[in-house]
Order: structure tokens, then sequence, then C-alpha cells
């Protein structure tokens, strides 16, 4: 699943249970990375989480280019005629253009039910985004169990770092690079997440379907999810 996948190590309440009491400080989100005890192997794992971001960065922003793209040509009943959309039926564009205008007809109902999947997949994305900002997020770095660094980072991107004694100056650079992709992590998810937003009221707006916006959402999850699986295609036929 695409959204899991994008999370990395992040993993919330709205994946499964957090044992959370009242007692307990409202966390939502926790980031554990369990380094190696020798510290090239640690520096070489982080470093292959570093090219998978950076993967998801260039991926989702292709994805993004491509869906702005789509909506500057894209005219309700009209998807065939729009030059700048891609030719090939089965294309990421040609399958949302064909959604859209299914959504814009009053009979659309029936026609819509496998959006049902993507809406589940978008539903639970965006309750996973939520839990990352609306309270107080955890960075852990550890090793063989044990905890090194420990960085609470609030919602509004104050942190608070907690350090084991005797932490060596190789593990705290380790715990430090550690934070920085887990929130650029983050902020990928939360651009993600408001860009889909934003790019479902630019199309609600040339609809006249009522309550559009819901099925108009899980549609475009559909089409970013269908861009990034395309382009990891294409990356591994040009490395085999």
């Amino acid at each position: 699943m695409l959204g899991q996948e994008l999370f990395g190590t992040w993993t919330t309440d709205a994946a499964g249970e957090s044992g959370r009491t009242a007692e307990a400080p409202a966390i939502g989100a926790v980031w554990r990375w369990e380094i190696q005890s020798d510290t090239r192997a640690a520096r070489s794992a982080l470093q292959r989480q570093d090219e998978a971001l950076r993967r998801d960065q260039q991926n989702i922003q292709k994805a993004l280019r491509r869906l702005s793209d789509f909506i500057e040509a894209w005219t309700p009943g009209q998807s065939a005629q729009a030059k700048s959309l891609p030719e090939q039926p089965q294309s990421p564009e040609a399958v949302l253009a064909a959604t859209l205008d299914r959504i814009g007809m009053p009979q659309a109902k029936g026609w819509l039910d496998p959006l049902q999947g993507a809406w589940a997949e978008f539903d639970a994305f965006v309750r996973r985004v939520r839990e990352l900002v609306s309270h107080y997020a955890v960075i852990e770095t550890a090793s063989d169990g044990a905890l090194i660094a420990r960085t609470f980072v609030s919602w509004t991107g104050d942190f608070q770092s907690l350090w084991r004694d005797g932490t060596t100056a190789a593990q705290a650079r380790l715990h430090e690079r550690n934070v920085r992709i887990a929130l650029a992590r983050r902020a990928l998810l939360i651009r993600l997440m408001s860009m889909i937003g934003a790019s479902a009221a630019r199309i609600v707006l040339r609809l006249a379907t009522p309550g559009a916006q819901l099925l108009v959402l899980p549609a475009l999850w559909q089409f970013i999810r269908d861009v990034i699986e395309e382009l990891r295609r294409a990356e591994a036929r040009s490395v085999s």
C-alpha cells in the first residue's frame, strides 16, 4: 500500500493501538530507528534511508506536477479532446479523466464502486498524517534495544532532545541525521495531503455534482498512486 510505504518507520495511533493513558503525554506518532553497533554499518543504513526519502520526494513531485498539468488541460465532459492529456488509454491521466466524467453524471453511484478501496486508503492516510501534527511526535534512535536519544517535536515545530548518559559523538550525529530524515518525511506527507486537497478543490469548482469532493479526493489519491507505481516500474526497468 502506497500510504504505508511513504510513512517509512513512522507509526501512529491511526495504524494501531498506542496504549495511551490519561497520565501519558499526548504522543501522536513515533519514528524509531535501530542502529547497528558498528558505526560504519549504521551510517550505510542511514544513507539508504536518505536515498529512499529522496526517491519518494522526487516521485511525489513528479506526480503532483502531472496532476497540476492534468487539471490545467481538463474540461468536464471533454477530457478526450484535451490536447495535453496522454493518448495512452490506460495512462493515469486517462483513468482520472474517465473517473471525473463519471463523477459528473447523476447516475454515477454504481460506476464509482471501485473508488471505495481508494477512499479507504486515502482516509487512513489522512488520519495518520493528522496524528503527525496533532500531538507530539517522537523520534528515537536505539542500538541493541537500548535507547540512545529521543527527540520530542511539537505540532509547531519546537523540539527537545533527551540523551542517554555516555552517548558518543558518533551516535549523536547519527541521531541528528535520523531526526532530519524523519522530519523531512513528515513534511513530505503533509505536503502531499495538502496538495491533494487543494487539487480536489480546483476540480470540484468545475463540477456541478453535490458531494463531489468526497468522490474526487479518492480519485486523486488513486492518480498519485498510479503515477508513482508507473515511475517505479520505469526505474526498475532502467536498472535491470
